[in-house]
């Protein structure tokens, strides 16, 4: 937050500045004057998720139902377009500013008082998963401190467990000596819903180079919501180098509202956790819609991923009319820090290395599209960096909240999982349509998913969508949510219900 008030004064003095410079009267100021290089945003919205299985929970079963939740959230918004001098603007210097505040709140939830059939109380309230986590920018906070999730840990403290044993570890309703419930209810009742979304300045030369730094939408493949950071850009012929350094990540969505965290953390031999942060590093080569893009993201002492993706685009320039083909090819190949082999992590084993594979194949005709791909990983790919961001271009957080004990991750993030995908939309006046269909086989689990979504814009200032999806889970027989540790030889396969509905309303003041 400290950053971020400076940032916002180094703002005002040079806004100061220009002002001197152009003459501006500030002591008849008015709004009217204001908005002369100031461009202003407010909006309100509202997101629900409506799940169609509202069975108890049962933790010894490894049952669970779909939540059901609603928000409203409230935003505004001050965009600086253009600070330059007009001299300067002429010589191909180019420098704008954002300050945008966001917060809203619940106005249901429907998972504070499911009861677990276990223990006969309430499990807690798990929406904060969704809206208005808080635990300190590395979670240094008391409640922060505990965790609900049976399991993890190194594959060497479960060995020489018996079935039973290990049946009865995940059975378990006390962690670390703290009641489960208590621990969830722990991060319930210390929510922050509001952020600062946006504090940034950014600067352009040409088309040659870009700074931008503050606070942000990340414009990362893996990472996506609000960074805290900087980026920069240097374009030269054909090639872009573009660099992204991340100390923060944040929510400021309907859906989700997150307070800045760090993404990852790391904690130093006197037990001070320290925030490393997430960088990137891209270059990228394109001729005649080709692009090849070798890139490498790292966190000092917790991973190191190089990458590539292999692009062709049939028509970069098209704008809705004609024809276009686009083929996107993406590996990913993270490697871990030692303390993370043989443990278990996101409730799949993870060694030294993994990989993943994209194929995404998309087509074009006027406002139609259609195509699909595939995804495979090889090995637990996505616990470090997948689960932060894609380049799927759908969403895979719609499982239940209770899955994995993070969030709503569809397992088909987990290690050597196989998905294959269909989708397809398009524009049509003012509707907008699309649908998606997909397979996951894998080793936990497999899911079959179709959505179908259709959105309608009433005017400029009032849009609406729904989308309606039918998702069966199938848990194979060793697994069941909320364990997070190895194979289970007494627990039964179970088929679970995370069908769903989402709704969307989106006003603009």
């Amino acid at each position: 937050m400290k950053k971020v008030v400076l940032l916002s004064k180094s703002l005002v003095a040079y806004l100061g500045l220009l002002s001197q410079a152009s003459s501006m009267d500030w002591k008849h100021f008015d709004l009217r004057q204001l908005e002369q290089f100031a461009k202003f945003k407010a909006g309100v919205e509202s997101f629900s998720k409506i799940g169609f299985n509202n069975k108890p929970i049962n933790t010894n079963k490894g049952l669970y139902p779909t939540e059901t939740f609603v928000t409203i959230v409230g935003y505004l918004q001050m965009d600086l377009p253009e600070i330059m001098p007009k001299a300067a603007r002429a010589n191909g210097h180019h420098m704008s500013g954002s300050l945008g505040g966001f917060g809203g709140g619940l106005l249901y939830d429907g998972t504070k008082d499911t009861i677990n059939q276990v223990t006969g109380k309430p499990y807690g309230s798990m929406a904060w998963n969704y809206f208005g986590y808080w635990g300190g920018l590395v979670g240094q906070k008391p409640w922060a401190q505990c965790w609900y999730g049976a399991g993890g840990g190194s594959q060497a403290s479960y060995a020489g467990k018996s079935a039973a044993q290990l049946q009865a570890m995940s059975n378990a309703t006390s962690i670390g000596g703290v009641n489960t419930a208590d621990c969830v209810q722990g991060y319930a009742n210390n929510t922050r819903n509001y952020v600062i979304y946006n504090a940034y300045i950014d600067y352009s030369y040409k088309n040659i180079f870009r700074f931008r730094g503050g606070r942000y939408e990340s414009p990362a493949d893996y990472m996506s919501g609000y960074t805290q950071g900087l980026d920069m850009t240097l374009n030269l012929n054909h090639f872009k180098f573009w660099w992204f350094s991340c100390f923060g990540r944040g929510f400021a969505y309907n859906e989700w509202l997150y307070n800045f965290y760090s993404p990852k953390t790391y904690t130093l031999a006197d037990g001070k956790k320290i925030n490393p942060g997430v960088h990137a590093f891209y270059i990228t080569w394109e001729y005649k819609g080709f692009s090849v893009v070798p890139f490498v993201y790292f966190s000092p002492n917790n991973e190191y991923s190089p990458c590539f993706t292999l692009m062709y685009d049939s028509n970069p320039k098209f704008k809705g009319i004609g024809w276009r083909s686009q083929t996107d090819i993406t590996v990913l190949n993270p490697f871990y820090a030692k303390r993370f082999w043989d443990t278990y992590q996101f409730g799949m084993i993870s060694h030294r290395n993994a990989h993943s594979l994209m194929i995404k194949q998309r087509f074009d005709y006027n406002n139609y599209n259609f195509g699909g791909g595939i995804y495979q990983n090889f090995g637990n790919a996505n616990w470090m960096i997948g689960y932060h961001g894609s380049r799927l271009g759908f969403d895979f957080w719609d499982n239940t909240v209770y899955a994995n004990t993070i969030n709503s991750l569809s397992y088909m993030m987990d290690s050597n999982a196989f998905t294959a995908f269909l989708f397809g939309g398009g524009v049509y006046k003012k509707w907008l349509w699309g649908l998606i269909g997909r397979l996951t086989y894998g080793p936990r689990a497999d899911e079959q998913v179709f959505a179908f979504n259709l959105g309608y814009e009433f005017s400029k200032r009032f849009y609406a969508d729904i989308k309606v999806e039918y998702y069966n889970q199938i848990m194979r027989h060793g697994y069941k949510i909320g364990w997070n540790g190895p194979f289970l030889p007494d627990q039964p396969a179970t088929d679970q219900d995370r069908s769903h509905i989402f709704t969307e309303i989106k006003v603009k003041l």
